[in-house]
């Protein structure tokens, strides 16, 4: 479970890194309303945001609090599927714009 858990943590800073290099070179869209939202009040708060969350997941993590029951195993592996299919996503953009 902890494995898990800091991967989503490591996921959640790579979506935000990548995510802020697409929205600051308009390549994409931000999908999830509220952190478009937070971007458009100011993109330093959206890093902030996301460093924060990962911080706080690892932190949560590393001294044991998330409990380690069936249902938040459930929902950190969806969490970790769908994050790694967005990661996935990100590369299909961001590997042509690195490109050129």
């Amino acid at each position: 479970m902890k494995v898990i858990l800091y991967y989503l943590a490591l996921l959640n800073l790579l979506d935000g890194a990548v995510t802020y290099l697409g929205l600051h070179h308009n390549i994409i869209t931000e999908a999830n309303p509220l952190m478009d939202a937070i971007y458009e009040a100011g993109p330093h708060w959206f890093l902030v945001l996301k460093v924060a969350l990962s911080v706080i997941l690892y932190g949560l993590n590393f001294t044991g609090a998330v409990p380690d029951g069936k249902g938040i195993r459930r929902l950190a592996l969806f969490a970790v599927i769908l994050y790694t299919a967005v990661c996935g996503l990100h590369s299909l953009w961001i590997i042509p714009f690195v490109l050129t």
